[in-house]
C-alpha cells in the first residue's frame, strides 16, 4: 500500500462526500467515520508540494521516548505545541509516549501472550482527566486495539478527531513504530508471527481552511512508488517491566543523536533522515532493487 496515494484519496473523499463546518469559528472540510488501512512498513506521506518533515518526525519520536510533556524540547522542532499548553503551565497532554509507554502497552503484550485470540489487548490514551475547562490539547487518540488472527498481528487506532496535515501525517509513522514494536516483542512467544495491517479509524477526519490550497495541489500530483519511503525497525527502543519503561541502548543512542544534531547550526532534513535510517530503517523505495522490503526473522 502506497500511503501517499491513500492520503491523496482521503483528501478526495473529503472533497467529494464530506461536509463543511466551522468549529471555533474556523472553516474546515470534514468527513465522519473513516477507516484507512495502512501498511506499517510504508507509513509516510510525501509529495512535491509537501515534503515529509523528517526533522519534526525525528524530534517528535525522541520527545515521545523521553515521555516529556514540557513543550521546550519539542519546541526546537516546531512551535505548534507551544500554542496548546495547559493553563498556567508549560505542559501539554498529547505526549503519546507518556500515555502509552507504560502499563498500557505492557497490558497489550501480556494479554496477547496469555491468549493469542484475545480481544482485550487495548491501550487507552484519551482519559476522563482531560475533560476540563480551558483544555487546548484534548487528546485526539482514544485507543489502540491489537489482535492476532491467522498468525498475523493487526492494529486498530481509534481517533476521535484527526487533522490530516497536522495529525495523520505524523500519527501514521508513529503508530506504525508502535505496531512494529509490539510485533517484535511478541515474536519471542510466536516466532512465526507476521506483521499485519494498521487500521486508522477516525470519527472525524478533516483539514482547515489554511490547507485548502495545499489539498488541491496534492490532488493534482502524480504519485510515484519510487519516491516513497519505508521503515523496518531493526531492534526495540525500549522495554516495559512492571509498568515502567526502560530505554534500550538503541533507544538511548537515538535520542542522543537527535539531541546532538538539533544543537548544530542549521541541521538539514537529510541529516535527520539519515539518523532515522540508522535507527528505524528508513529507506527510499528507489534505493531498493526489489521494491519495499518485508520484515524478516
Amino acid at each position: 500500500m502506497n500511503f501517499s496515494k491513500q492520503f491523496q484519496k482521503v483528501i478526495k473523499n473529503i472533497e467529494e462526500i464530506g461536509d463543511m463546518s466551522q468549529p471555533r469559528d474556523m472553516k474546515v472540510k470534514e468527513l465522519q467515520l473513516t477507516t484507512l488501512p495502512i501498511d506499517s512498513v510504508s507509513p509516510f506521506a510525501n509529495f512535491e508540494s509537501r515534503k515529509f518533515n523528517w526533522k519534526y518526525f525525528a524530534g517528535e519520536l525522541a520527545w515521545y521516548l523521553r515521555k516529556d510533556r514540557d513543550v521546550d524540547y519539542i519546541g526546537q522542532f516546531s512551535g505548534f505545541w507551544s500554542t496548546l499548553t495547559n493553563p498556567n503551565s508549560n505542559e501539554i497532554n498529547s505526549n503519546y509516549g507518556s500515555l502509552l509507554f507504560n502499563e498500557q502497552l505492557e497490558w497489550v503484550v501480556d494479554s496477547l501472550k496469555a491468549d493469542q485470540n484475545s480481544r482485550q489487548a487495548i491501550a487507552f490514551l484519551n482519559q476522563p482527566k482531560f475533560q476540563f475547562e480551558g483544555n487546548k490539547d484534548f487528546v485526539c487518540t482514544m485507543y489502540l486495539n491489537f489482535f492476532i488472527r491467522n498468525n498475523t498481528l493487526h492494529m486498530k487506532v481509534q481517533m476521535r478527531s484527526n487533522d490530516i496535515f497536522y495529525g495523520l501525517t505524523f500519527d501514521a509513522p508513529f503508530f506504525a513504530f508502535v505496531h512494529q514494536h509490539v510485533f517484535l516483542w511478541l515474536r519471542d512467544t510466536y516466532p512465526e508471527l507476521q506483521l499485519g495491517v494498521y487500521y486508522h479509524c477516525a470519527d472525524n477526519t478533516h483539514f482547515y481552511e489554511r490547507h485548502f490550497e495545499l489539498a488541491d495541489k496534492i490532488l493534482g500530483e502524480e504519485i510515484k512508488d519510487e519516491d516513497q519511503s519505508s521503515m523496518i525497525i531493526p531492534e526495540v527502543f525500549f522495554t516495559i517491566e512492571a509498568g515502567k519503561m526502560l530505554l534500550t541502548e538503541h533507544g538511548l543512542s537515538f535520542i542522543e543523536k537527535v539531541n546532538e544534531l538539533i544543537e548544530t547550526e542549521k541541521p538539514t532534513q537529510q541529516e535527520f533522515k539519515n539518523i532515522l535510517n540508522d535507527f528505524i530503517g528508513v529507506v527510499d523505495a528507489k534505493e531498493i532493487e526489489d521494491g519495499v522490503p518485508e520484515i524478516q526473522d
